[in-house]
């Protein structure tokens, strides 16, 4: 409840640092927002690229090649939000040491500052995927929309974790770096640029990934445009629950001593 207080106290602090986090990343580039389509664009294609040649697409056409595509680019998009809050938010309170010492101001808006702003750019991918969308196949459904109802407990999930791993870093600086390493890991043992009947059996189990359930609500309501499997939905909420819970509650055992850390 404290912390819900100090976020509705906060929240035009949380909005300011948020547009000007996003804005920052584009500041000066001569394409400006623009990169916020084409970054996502260019990585799917790469990895489209890559896994098509070592999996080809069934019967190798380009039918097959372009739905390959599509599955791929649609897993990828909560992992986009996902990489960019944990990788940037991890070392956030360390970037932002002028904030943590100079002024009173609670801490864990910091890694949600970030959570905000990847999550604005992770909207900028599902519309590059919708039209990428509308030119393979030809029509577009409004249920896409729904995926605005999937985007708070992902973004409560990005900020458990930001605010967990965030703090840890602050007293071990080696977190960073270890949580790179474990980023890679958890990509390639999640089910985006694989199916999940292509992975081991224990890595395709949603209570012990996340990734599970969240790929499967992206590709349900962006690509196969249906209700997501409710199995789906209750795993990740608990993942959320529990992400949140661990991350808040580590942050109010240790927030007055990062200010003399950090």
């Amino acid at each position: 409840m404290h912390i819900l207080k100090e976020l509705l106290e906060s929240r035009f602090l949380i909005w300011t640092l948020s547009v000007y986090d996003f804005r920052s990343q584009y500041l000066g580039s001569m394409l400006g927002f623009l990169w916020a389509m084409i970054k996502p664009l260019v990585m799917a294609g790469i990895y489209v690229l890559i896994f098509s040649s070592v999996i080809p697409p069934e019967n190798g056409s380009a039918g097959s090649t372009s739905q390959f595509g599509l599955y791929v680019f649609a897993g990828m998009l909560p992992w986009f939000v996902i990489q960019e809050s944990v990788q940037r938010g991890s070392t956030v309170l360390l970037d932002q040491a002028h904030l943590v010492r100079h002024h009173n101001i609670p801490l864990h808006i910091l890694p949600l500052h970030i959570v905000i702003s990847a999550t604005v750019s992770g909207l900028y991918a599902i519309i590059v995927f919708m039209a990428v969308k509308l030119f393979f196949v030809h029509e577009i459904n409004p249920f896409f929309l729904l995926i605005v109802f999937a985007l708070p407990a992902q973004i409560l999930f990005c900020w458990g974790l930001a605010m967990l791993i965030s703090t840890a870093n602050v007293f071990i600086r080696d977190i960073s770096h270890l949580t790179m390493a474990m980023l890679t890991i958890w990509f390639f043992a999640s089910p985006i640029v694989f199916a999940v009947d292509n992975l081991p059996w224990y890595l395709t189990l949603p209570w012990l990934n996340p990734l599970v359930s969240l790929t499967a609500i992206y590709r349900d309501l962006l690509l196969f445009q249906r209700i997501p499997h409710l199995v789906d939905i209750i795993f990740f909420s608990l993942h959320t629950l529990v992400v949140l819970a661990a991350g808040t509650v580590f942050y109010q055992r240790t927030y007055k001593e990062v200010v003399d850390w950090v």
